[in-house]
């Protein structure tokens, strides 16, 4: 008697552990979420960006009304030197451009440094050494740069949005 009850709980296990699989994959296709694709990733990814930077351009509400925009520089790694305009002297210098525009606006300068560096040679080359002593001289050279280096930003599709250019070091010799 126990061996003919023996192929019936066999039958059973069976019966039970295929209705298991068919639960299981049943659940798993009609009840998970699916993983997202590489391109949905990125359009997402995208798509937050583009309503960061909407919200950065709406300001921030009464945040940006209270607090100032932030200063940012963007230092030159390599300094500047030049031969001045009619002389055997050299100048030499770094410079520093501010800008209220951000870490964006930051990487695309990053991208147009080397046009940017030949405008700014180009400018000191044609200094005069007795213009480049003195303060008044100086400050004429910054304002120089300043409109010459938008000027090229702009020729390049940028938003001319440089502040101001900063000599952090600056040597004739």
């Amino acid at each position: 008697m126990k061996l003919r009850k023996f192929p019936l709980i066999i039958l059973f296990c069976l019966l039970s552990s295929g209705i298991v699989v068919f639960l299981y994959t049943l659940g798993l296709n009609f009840l998970t979420i699916p993983p997202k694709s590489a391109e949905d990733l990125l359009e997402e990814h995208l798509n937050e960006d583009v309503l960061t930077q909407l919200a950065e351009d709406r300001g921030n509400g009464l945040v940006s009304a209270i607090l100032p925009p932030k200063l940012s520089y963007f230092q030159f790694q390599l300094s500047f030197s030049a031969n001045l305009k009619n002389d055997k002297n050299i100048m030499n210098m770094e410079i520093a451009l501010s800008t209220f525009e951000g870490e964006f606006y930051m990487a695309r300068l990053k991208h147009h440094e080397p046009a940017i560096r030949r405008v700014i040679l180009d400018n000191i080359a044609e200094t005069p050494e007795n213009e480049a002593r003195t303060k008044e001289g100086k400050e004429k050279l910054s304002d120089k740069l300043l409109s010459e280096i938008n000027l090229k930003l702009e020729m390049l599709s940028e938003d001319p949005a440089i502040e101001g250019v900063h000599f952090t070091a600056f040597a004739i010799r």
